[in-house]
């Protein structure tokens, strides 16, 4: 019944409101067709009246259209941060961003979902948003309701000027179908499993490391080792950073990281982001273009290639433009280098501060005595394969991610004050879904979910 009444209440709201906008902008009009004056406060206190009410009336007709969905829908009203900015939300935005000086953005949404039960709405520069960790809304937000839940808003924009408009980061619908397409082909297993091209930088990067026990930064050159890797395995050409990189080479990977960085911060930001223009991000966005562009350029003049596989030849024959290459290139050196440098830094950060793990890990792979590894040794190291998913529970590359409602729908989980019934969500909002949060859930890990066990693998199946 309250929910009715509320939904009434906003109507009601909304149709005054309205109406008094209405009535105020004629009569202006009226008055001036008839030249007829009023004194300045007559003639315009209403108008400003009306002014002031317009985005009073936007949330009064967004709340009904909210309110009545939720009823229609047989769902129930979610939770709400509370805000004491409820309009632009910047005390949210206030300690979002002392929590992101402080590299614990993740804790604080963590902490949040956990005070919220999974899921709430809070206000974001001006826009409300969703924020989840259900396990079923990740499930329909990518699987059974994809199609309601596009890749849009300034996350798309900044994909598109970072990596371009044909990237698989930036389409949505039958273009991110006819891409996942053109690529998938590319990943067969035979290729993926051919480890040679990847042994050349491993020795390349143990040839790094210092021996004499002094300090140096592991992540740093875990970046230029998979920099390394990927171009090789997309160009047939390395850029070298670990030996002998040419001076486009470091210049590409410096202007790489600059965009990353910055697109992250844009994205964050909202729309606060356009307020600042960055002259740097168009200067370096061009410099990575060029770059893949060069090596675009080469393979297409060749008559014969020098490796039986080479990632970007592929797309070639797909039929893919210029330009759809380079965007595909760019955004898979994005999966293939950071995923992978931020997913093996966690990994040597937590076998630093664990020696058993470390022990159990030496004694698995002692039993190859010394001789290189097969991609089915690799697959049959279950010790080593534990460890990896555990890292990748704990230290998600991804840690998370955002999709906007491309119309009216519904999330199976979110409504009512313990989260577990379902919530109607109205087209245009935008929804955060953390990975790191749901793997941390210690309703589904257990109270240990916080700890770092690879034993716990032994029986769970993801799924």
């Amino acid at each position: 019944m309250s929910l009715i009444v509320s939904e009434i209440a906003a109507f009601v709201g909304a149709a005054l409101a309205g109406t008094y906008i209405a009535w105020s902008v004629l009569e202006r009009i009226v008055l001036v067709a008839a030249n007829e004056h009023l004194t300045p406060f007559a003639s315009y206190s209403s108008l400003g009246v009306a002014i002031v009410l317009v985005p009073v009336f936007a949330l009064l007709r967004r709340n009904h259209h909210y309110l009545r969905g939720t009823r229609v829908n047989g769902c129930k009203l979610a939770n709400v941060y509370p805000h004491r900015d409820p309009i632009l939300g910047l005390d949210i935005l206030r300690i979002s961003v002392k929590a992101l000086k402080e590299y614990k953005l993740l804790e604080l949404w963590d902490k949040l979902l956990n005070t919220y039960n999974g899921t709430y709405w809070f206000s974001s520069t001006g826009q409300w948003m969703l924020i989840t960790s259900e396990p079923e809304n990740f499930k329909t937000l990518l699987s059974t309701r994809f199609e309601d839940w596009p890749m849009k808003s300034l996350r798309q924009q900044v994909s598109i000027l970072t990596l371009g408009p044909y990237s698989i980061f930036a389409v949505n619908g039958p273009e991110w179908q006819h891409t996942r397409a053109m690529i998938r082909p590319s990943f067969v297993r035979n290729q993926i499993a051919d480890l040679e091209c990847t042994d050349r930088h491993v020795e390349n990067f143990l040839a790094r490391l210092p021996r004499d026990g002094s300090k140096f930064d592991m992540d740093k050159l875990l970046y230029h080792f998979t920099m390394d890797v990927s171009t090789d395995f997309m160009f047939g050409y390395s850029t070298s950073i670990l030996t002998s990189p040419t001076k486009e080479s470091l210049e590409f990977m410096t202007a790489f990281d600059y965009l990353l960085t910055t697109s992250t911060n844009r994205a964050r930001l909202g729309w606060l982001a356009l307020l600042k223009p960055d002259k740097k991000f168009d200067e370096y966005v061009k410099i990575t273009q060029q770059f893949v562009d060069h090596h675009v350029s080469q393979a297409l003049a060749q008559e014969k290639m020098e490796r039986p596989y080479i990632f970007m030849n592929e797309i070639i024959k797909s039929g893919a433009s210029h330009r759809e290459v380079r965007d595909q290139l760019l955004s898979l050196i994005l999966g293939g280098r950071d995923t992978s440098a931020s997913t093996m830094s966690s990994l040597f950060w937590v076998l630093a501060r664990r020696p058993d793990v470390l022990k159990k890990l030496r004694e698995e792979i002692a039993e190859l005595e010394g001789r290189k590894p097969t991609w089915e040794e690799l697959k049959n190291l279950k010790y080593l394969n534990m460890v990896l998913k555990e890292t990748l529970r704990l230290y998600a590359a991804v840690a998370s991610n955002m999709r906007t409602a491309e119309r009216d729908t519904v999330l199976p989980k979110g409504g009512g004050p313990d989260g577990q019934s379902p919530l109607f969500v109205p087209k245009g909002t935008d929804c955060r879904f953390t990975t790191y949060s749901l793997h941390r859930r210690k309703d589904y890990w257990g109270d240990d979910a916080d700890e770092f066990r690879p034993e716990r693998w032994e029986t769970h199946r993801p799924g």
